[in-house]
């Protein structure tokens, strides 16, 4: 019985050769791994010598070694044999295939060592009267204006520019950059202590500049000035092209008889483009006296440095000071006592870069960072680089739907939920005209819809913004033009119909509500393919993720109808007004045409010698 369980003479005999093999095997292997530990840098590739023999190579006949010990061959046969069974080739550049160390980014210490502020604005202790550090003047027009208590930022930021200036000579003060929430007060954070610092200053030069990216921004903060500058003496100008240079140049500068040309002005606000200008057309514009130098919205100014305006005053300065605003090339006390302090330069954003890189073009002297924003924990994270903040008064949401929902969805919000003061985002300016018409041919009166985009002048732009603030508007539609720092009061819901293009953007979307302490809302409307890269997005940011909005089906089906009908009527009308501009356009032509004809039958008529 046990006959069947038993191998036949040939099965015992492949079975002993099969172990033999085996053992032979994990013999090689184990002298393959010692010659590897005692000669790791001896890296060849051998070639089988009959493979060469035959010149027939093939990739089978190739072995990469670590060894010079012959694969077929015991370690002391090998030696004796190497000549005969293979030929050697030395492997280069094995180390690129070594795994490379992780580099961790090295910030420098004032990045990563920020003053911190916070970003809460409930339950404010630093009241205006109760401040040491301020000025009696300034404290009756905060009173007046109805500020009673500072905000973190101001509170941080305005005592210590103080006392830099404080300092004796020839010690020069801190440079300073600002990153802190939209609304969260940091224009008035350099507004007061300038004031108050050149309030006594004697006789008139322009001892500040303030350089921000649009008209509008420029617009505002010179009002803030104006306010605050009031009883001061000091006088305050706007440089934004908003008026001819010819009119701006009356305003800036005089000729007199005794001493020339002299400023008139104390503090300039300013675009940077309108800035360029003056430095090359306008006769006695003087920045020799040139005590603070402040950048506001400093990342998108950084990004778009329009007529590379850091240089221009950095040439300017150096031709009549003979010394650059930039960075100090050696620090010791003749070069101290012997040079002029740059002006003190002061970058506010709420976006602020955090590359030292971009940092560096505009020269800061022993910058100081005050920063609302976090610093992650975590190593794989940039080597703690702070992220952006939003307000804590400012809730965040989102909202998925299908394309042909989008409109559904903020008609819903508008029209059934009744939200009022709202500011809603496109990507473009077309977008944001069919949008407004729409909403105001479905609302049929009940919604007072305005657009506000780059497509209107200025002074369109201001009489809605007018408008809104005195609740005639109920809803603004409007690019990313005015996300940049503009104050639109009591603005209480913000809306992406276009989801925001980077994260710098979606800060500063959502940083027109819930400013100064108010509550705010803000909601963005994704397709589903959308919303991966919106979570990435608000990643990237250092913020947690946003809790999603759900709209319920029957709203679609509610609104379906009239939808419908008003879609066709906003179609009709586009089609209208793509037609009268048309018309308009070849009238113009035509005009010009037969304007050019006349001139050429005049010339054609007095050539001949006839009337």
């Amino acid at each position: 019985y046990s006959l069947w369980y038993r191998e036949t003479n040939e099965e015992v005999d492949e079975i002993d050769q099969e172990t033999k093999r085996l053992q032979e095997l994990k013999k090689r292997i184990e002298e393959r791994k010692k010659a590897f530990a005692l000669n790791k840098k001896s890296d060849v590739i051998t070639l089988h010598q009959p493979a060469i023999e035959k010149q027939d190579i093939s990739l089978n006949d190739i072995e990469v070694e670590k060894t010079t010990v012959c694969s077929e061959e015991p370690k002391t046969e090998a030696k004796k044999k190497e000549s005969k069974c293979r030929t050697e080739f030395k492997v280069l550049g094995v180390d690129d295939f070594e795994k490379k160390a992780k580099v961790h980014r090295v910030l420098p210490h004032w990045l990563s060592h920020p003053h911190g502020v916070s970003t809460s604005l409930q339950n404010l202790t630093c009241s205006v009267e109760s401040v040491s550090w301020l000025h009696s003047t300034l404290k009756s027009t905060l009173l007046n204006e109805g500020v009673e208590v500072l905000f973190p930022v101001q509170e941080e930021v305005i005592p210590f520019v103080l006392e830099q200036h404080r300092l004796p000579h020839p010690f020069w003060p801190h440079d300073i950059c600002v990153s802190a929430p939209t609304g969260s007060g940091k224009t008035l954070a350099f507004v007061l202590p300038i004031v108050q610092i050149l309030m006594n200053s004697v006789g008139h030069h322009v001892r500040a500049l303030i350089v921000l990216p649009v008209q509008e921004l420029a617009t505002q903060v010179a009002k803030v000035f104006r306010k605050y500058c009031t009883n001061t003496g000091l006088k305050v100008a706007l440089l934004s092209g908003a008026t001819p240079l010819q009119q701006e140049q009356q305003v800036i500068v005089r000729n007199t008889e005794s001493l020339g040309w002299v400023s008139v002005i104390d503090i300039i606000v300013c675009t940077a483009g309108r800035l360029v200008e003056h430095i090359q057309n306008t006769e006695g514009f003087s920045l020799k006296h040139l005590k603070f130098l402040v950048i506001d919205e400093a990342d998108r100014i950084m990004d778009h440095i329009q007529n590379d305006w850091l240089y221009h005053m950095d040439r300017h300065i150096k031709l009549e000071n003979d010394l650059m605003g930039g960075k100090v090339s050696g620090l010791n006390w003749n070069s101290l006592c012997g040079k002029k302090a740059p002006p003190h330069k002061l970058l506010l954003s709420a976006t602020l870069s955090q590359d030292p890189e971009k940092l560096e073009q505009w020269g800061l002297f022993q910058p100081k960072l005050f920063s609302a924003a976090p610093v992650s924990q975590f190593e794989d994270d940039e080597n703690h680089i702070r992220k952006y903040t939003t307000p804590t008064e400012l809730s965040e949401q989102f909202v998925t739907c299908n394309p042909e929902e989008k409109p559904l969805v903020l008609y819903h919000f508008l029209a059934e939920q009744k939200w009022d003061k709202v500011l809603c985002f496109t990507n473009a300016a077309q977008s944001a005209h069919r949008l407004t018409v729409l909403l105001n041919l479905w609302g049929k009166g009940q919604l007072k819809v305005a657009e506000l985009s780059a497509a209107l002048n200025r002074n369109a732009r201001d009489t809605v913004l007018k408008k809104f603030t005195q609740s005639e508007i109920n809803v603004l539609i409007g690019t990313d033009a005015l996300a940049r720092g503009i104050d639109i009061q009591d603005c209480k819901y913000v809306i992406s119909y276009d989801p925001p293009r980077n994260i710098k953007t979606y800060i500063h979307r959502v940083g027109r509500t819930g400013r100064a302490g108010r509550k705010g809302h803000a909601v963005t409307i994704l397709l589903q393919n959308q919303v991966n890269l919106f979570k990435e997005l608000i990643q990237s940011g250092g913020k947690a993720e946003l809790p999603q909005k759900e709209i319920q089906p029957e709203v679609y089906e509610h609104l379906a109808h009239s939808y419908e009908t008003a879609m066709r009527e906003t179609k009709k009308l586009i089609h209208t007004e793509i037609n009268s501009k048309v018309q308009k356009s070849i009238e113009l032509k035509r005009g010009a045409r037969s304007k050019l004809g006349k001139r050429k039958h005049g010339q054609i008529i007095s050539d001949n010698g006839t009337v």
